[in-house]
Order: C-alpha cells, then structure tokens, then sequence
C-alpha cells in the first residue's frame, strides 16, 4: 500500500506496468477479490501518471520471464534497475547490464497489447469473470 501512495499523489512520479496474461487469468480463491483487483488495474491504468499494458499468452517467450524489474533514474540521471524474482532481488548498477535489461524490457513493452487494448482486455476480463454464488 505504501508504494502506491507516491502514485496518487498530485504530480506523481510515471509508471508504467507490463503485465501477462497469465497473471490477470490467475483467480484469487474469492471471485470478488479478483475481480476488484482487475478493477483496481483499470483505474489505476485511468490515471495520467500510470500505464497499463498487458502482454499477450501468444506473443510467446519474452526476455523477461517471471521478473520484475524497475528502472530508477537518480538526481545524477544515472539509471540502475531493481530486479526481483520469486526467490530474491538484485540491485543492478553496472551501466552495460541495466542496458541490457532495458531493451529486455523495450521489446517486451513492444510485444504487449497498447494502452487502450489492454483496458479493453481487462474489462473483457471482467465481463466474463465467474460470479459469486448467490445463496
């Protein structure tokens, strides 16, 4: 949660999101969980500061499997990148190595679904999203 508030903030700082589609598919164990979390991606996805994108199943194998990075320029205008995986995270610092994961991360940003698909995707999702039980 506290990661997100700088988000929300007046003038906040860009953010941009790249997320497969095998993790908007993955339910949560509630119905309604889920799909307040797929609303939750299309209004943060509204904002000015924060793009959405979702990369496709079949755009296939990308650069980037199962992590997360997160490029951070410093007042310098140095660029270092935070890559995590399941297992644990790595501040990366050499210059030729935060190159390499930034076009990494440029064709997979190339890859995915624009702006607008994706939130048309996400609300596809949600219209088809299975429903709570009714007792």
């Amino acid at each position: 949660m506290g990661r997100r508030e700088p988000l929300l903030a007046e003038g906040g700082p860009q953010f941009r999101a790249l997320l497969s589609e095998a993790a908007l598919r993955s339910p949560m164990s509630a119905p309604a969980e889920w799909q307040a979390q797929l609303r939750h991606l299309l209004v943060m996805g509204g904002r000015a500061n924060v793009i959405v994108q979702v990369q496709l199943l079949a755009a296939g194998l990308h650069g980037l499997p199962n992590t997360d990075a997160m490029f951070l320029r410093g007042t310098s205008g140095r660029t270092v990148a935070w890559v995590e995986t399941g297992y644990s995270g790595e501040l990366v610092q050499e210059t030729q190595s935060v190159d390499l994961l930034q076009l990494r991360y440029d064709q997979v940003r190339d890859m995915a679904l624009s702006p607008g698909a994706s939130r048309e995707f996400i609300e596809r999702m949600l219209e088809e999203a299975p429903c709570e039980p009714s007792i």
